[in-house]
């Protein structure tokens, strides 16, 4: 498979993605309660949870979730750099959380 096709597969995917997703902090945040990981992260695939505000600060979002494994994806954009030019590390921190902290959750 070529890069263009690869960057041509992961943009369908996040379009997929967000054309289900709810606008950011559109609550009802206490419909969490009582779900497992899987059953929250599958409600905000849905859309009957809206995702998590820093995705839509940093412009990332997930792609899928199963066992154990949290996708991300993301675009850096240029109020995402720092002073050298470069995107700042705390985008990429940021994404590794965020793909780390649900997959525990899955």
């Amino acid at each position: 498979m070529t890069v263009d096709k690869v960057i041509e597969r992961w943009r369908a995917d996040e379009a997929a993605v967000r054309a289900h997703l709810r606008a950011v902090d559109t609550g009802p945040h206490g419909s969490v309660v009582g779900r497992s990981g899987m059953e929250m992260f599958e409600a905000i695939f849905t859309g009957e949870l809206p995702p998590s505000p820093i995705g839509d600060t940093l412009d990332f979002v997930p792609i899928r979730m199963t066992l154990g494994e949290a996708v991300f994806q993301g675009s850096p954009k240029r109020r995402h750099y720092n002073p050298l030019g470069t995107v700042h590390g705390g985008w990429f921190a940021t994404l590794l959380d965020s793909a780390v902290g649900c997959a525990i959750h899955t």
